[in-house]
C-alpha cells in the first residue's frame, strides 16, 4: 500500500490525515456544528491536540481554524428564526 501511495507522491498516514483535516474543515463550514468548540471538533476527527490542529490548519488552508469559522459565518449568516 505504501508503495501505491508513494507513486502519487503520498503517505497512507499523510492521506489519512489530509481527509481528517478535511472533514474538520467542512464541520467548521456547518452551521450546525457551530455551538461545538473547534478542539472538540478536532478530537472527534482524532486531533487530540488543539495547538497541533491548529498549526496543521493554517499551515494546509492559510488560514487559523477560527477565522476560518468566522469567515464562513459572515459570508452565510444563519437567517433569523423570523426570516426564514
Amino acid at each position: 500500500m505504501q508503495r501505491l501511495f508513494s507513486r502519487e507522491g503520498h503517505t497512507v498516514s499523510g492521506w489519512i490525515q489530509h481527509r481528517r483535516l478535511e472533514r474538520c474543515r467542512r464541520a467548521l463550514a456547518d452551521p450546525l456544528m457551530d455551538a461545538l468548540p473547534i478542539s472538540a471538533l478536532a478530537a472527534r476527527w482524532g486531533f487530540i491536540s488543539e495547538a497541533h490542529f491548529n498549526r496543521l490548519f493554517r499551515r494546509t488552508y492559510g488560514i487559523p481554524p477560527a477565522s476560518y469559522r468566522r469567515n464562513r459565518r459572515r459570508r452565510h449568516p444563519i437567517p433569523d428564526a423570523g426570516q426564514a
